[in-house]
C-alpha cells in the first residue's frame, strides 16, 4: 500500500503485449510468493489458471492471447520460459537507479 507508484507503459504491439501478459502471469512466482513454479497453476490470485483451462471465468477473455500459441502447452512453455530470468533481474532491482 505504502510503495511507490506504478508505471504505466502504452503496449505498442502484440508481442509486448505477450512478453506484459507472461511478466503478469509469472509475478507471484518472482516475487517469491510461491516456491515452486507449478504452483503457477492453482494460485487463486491470477488469472493464469484460467489461461490453462484449470478454471473458467465469465469474466475473462483469454481469446486474444491464446490464438498467437495455438495450444495451451506452448503458452505455458512461453510464460515458463522466463521465469527464472524474471526471478533472477527481481533479485537485483534494488541495484538500479531511477
Amino acid at each position: 500500500m505504502f510503495q511507490a507508484v506504478f508505471k504505466a507503459v502504452r503496449i505498442e504491439s502484440d508481442e509486448q503485449l505477450l512478453h506484459v501478459c507472461r511478466y503478469i502471469h509469472l509475478n507471484p512466482y518472482t516475487s517469491f510468493l510461491l516456491k515452486e513454479i507449478k504452483d503457477l497453476e492453482n494460485y487463486q490470485w491470477s488469472s493464469f489458471p484460467n489461461y490453462l483451462g484449470i478454471k473458467g471465468s465469465d469474466f475473462i477473455d483469454s481469446d486474444f492471447i491464446m490464438d498467437y500459441f495455438g495450444s495451451m502447452d506452448k503458452f505455458k512453455s512461453f510464460t515458463y520460459d522466463q521465469a527464472d530470468y524474471q526471478r533472477r533481474l527481481k533479485e537485483i532491482e534494488y541495484l538500479m537507479l531511477e
